[in-house]
């Protein structure tokens, strides 16, 4: 279908690139600016991350979903549907005047989501003939790196200057010039005739929606009812796991004539090993940097502001744009398992240096080195491994071998974000309670510590003997809890060096790069 007459491939571009720029504007924002949205609407920090959870768990029901939708109601139409509900969820996050509100907007827009960061790719794959889609995909992956930047940017002015509320405004105007180019640029491509993508697999639906519920429920509660101690969130992994594999043989079942999923793609050996490492990928992408802007706004002592924090992030996003152009004559070099492979040794540096230098004292021109390490990371590792998918596989199922990858790899950014959510918070019961051992009140270096800023409190701050005493005493009990956070999440980089390591023992599996001509057209 790559021999589509498409008018003006430039503007069709900017089309994607303003429409999937809008889930990218917004995905690393939320994170920044979690803690200034749950003291507006008076909820903790745990139950505001359930903004970030329901948005992950419905991107992940509706990445398998769309391009089912997209056979269903055409090519088109629902990429223009998903640009518009994207821009509606939004202006309900902007307008919600309650917690509940905001989650449900944010479950919509999650759900819309989905179809913008799978269908850019595959608009490329189905429109695109083989020279074409390398330089294609470089320039809006590019487009999308400059949308988390000034994302990041934007949200964390309008936060600290104006109101969090106003940070999804842009997104409207996103969707304006999405809705323009697509419209007049996105070429009427017919529908297929096929049963699989024309006819509605209910069951396999059914069985995903009540996987990604519950799943969503286990992460959510995890944190507050101790994860698997809790017997409900034991039930309910039991009922994920067994869902989750139901939907898999279903899937793969000859009985299911109108499957999501393409399963039988899974024989060959290249897309095997693509979507294999895409779960691996969707736990560097989500995992990899997860933890520092909620590190620097919440634990560091210094406390960085949303604005602050964005300048610190950014610099991963900007890099990698500036890479990224670099990386099509790099893959076309080298080929897919020595590019993954350098990708992957980067991460993991990347991950140690942040993991050796995070104190709670760090600078913030010390995170520049790390950063722009794992910008070398990210710019290589997506598109060698999404080649693998595709390169090898007859264009009449391209489509099914995206959205078979891109949901491996949102599963795999789910268990990148619960896997680090379970680990920070046993690393942070585990040096909490090793700090403790030492810092006992019988002690003489803590007994000489307290008597001593005690002293010093009486003598500048004018406190009695007992005041003096409690607060030393609320002074090291504050400290000794800000270094075993600042620990765990230390632990939490480290973790992601072995998600490094883990995937490389799946490159053997990888087939050899076929020469630059045949991979890239």
């Amino acid at each position: 279908m790559s021999d589509v007459a498409v008018p003006n491939r430039n503007r069709l571009l900017l089309g994607l690139g303003f429409a999937t720029g809008m889930e990218f504007y917004i995905a690393d924002s939320m994170n920044l600016v979690l803690p200034d949205i749950a003291g507006t609407l008076g909820v903790g920090t745990d139950e505001a991350s359930w903004l970030l959870t329901t948005y992950s768990c419905s991107l992940f029901l509706g990445v398998p979903v769309c391009i089912w939708m997209a056979g269903h109601f055409g090519y088109k139409r629902y990429l223009l549907g998903t640009v518009w509900l994207f821009a509606a969820a939004s202006l309900g996050c902007m307008l919600a005047p309650d917690f509940t509100s905001l989650l449900a907007a944010r479950a919509v827009q999650g759900f819309a989501g989905a179809g913008l960061v799978v269908w850019w790719r595959a608009s490329i794959y189905l429109l695109m003939g083989r020279p074409l889609r390398s330089p294609s995909l470089m320039r809006v992956s590019t487009m999308l790196y400059i949308a988390s930047a000034s994302g990041l940017l934007l949200s964390g002015w309008i936060t600290e200057e104006l109101n969090w509320h106003l940070i999804f405004a842009p997104i409207l105007l996103l969707a304006v010039g999405a809705t323009w180019f697509l419209w007049h640029y996105f070429p009427d491509v017919p529908t297929p005739t096929t049963d699989r993508l024309r006819r509605t697999d209910v069951a396999g639906i059914l069985l995903l929606a009540i996987a990604v519920i519950s799943l969503q429920v286990i992460l959510s509660r995890g944190p507050v009812d101790d994860w698997l101690g809790s017997p409900f969130l034991r039930d309910l992994a039991w009922v994920t796991v067994i869902s989750l594999a139901l939907f898999v043989a279903w899937q793969a079942s000859p009985l299911n004539h109108t499957p999501l999923l393409d399963m039988a793609l899974l024989r060959n050996r290249a897309v095997l090993s693509s979507v294999l490492l895409g779960v691996f990928t969707g736990m560097i992408l989500s995992g990899s940097l997860y933890a520092l802007p909620e590190y620097l706004r919440n634990i560091d002592p210094r406390q960085l502001s949303a604005l602050q924090t964005a300048k610190v992030m950014c610099i991963y996003a900007i890099a990698a744009g500036l890479i990224r152009p670099l990386m099509v004559e790099v893959i076309a070099r080298i080929g897919q398992r020595l590019t993954i492979l350098f990708a992957l040794v980067v991460l993991i540096i990347s991950m140690v240096w942040f993991a050796r230098v995070l104190t709670t004292g760090t600078p913030d021109a010390v995170y520049l080195g790390p950063l722009v390490l794992y910008a070398f990371c990210l710019a290589p590792l997506l598109p060698a491994v999404g080649s693998g998918t595709v390169a090898r596989i007859d264009q009449g199922r391209l489509l099914d071998g995206v959205s078979l990858y891109m949901t491996f790899r949102q599963f795999g950014a789910s268990l990148g974000v619960a896997g680090l959510n379970a680990l920070i918070d046993a690393r942070e019961s585990y040096h909490s309670s090793r700090l403790f051992e030492h810092v006992r009140g019988n002690h003489p270096l803590t007994q000489g510590w307290i008597d001593r800023f005690a002293g010093v409190a009486m003598a500048r701050g004018g406190a009695t003997g007992p005041e003096a005493h409690g607060m030393a005493v609320k002074l090291l009990q504050e400290t000794a809890a800000t270094q075993a956070s600042t620990l765990a999440y230390a632990d939490a980089f480290l973790a992601m060096a072995v998600v490094g390591c883990l995937a490389m023992l799946l490159l053997p599996v990888a087939p050899a790069s076929p020469p630059a001509k045949k991979l890239f057209g």
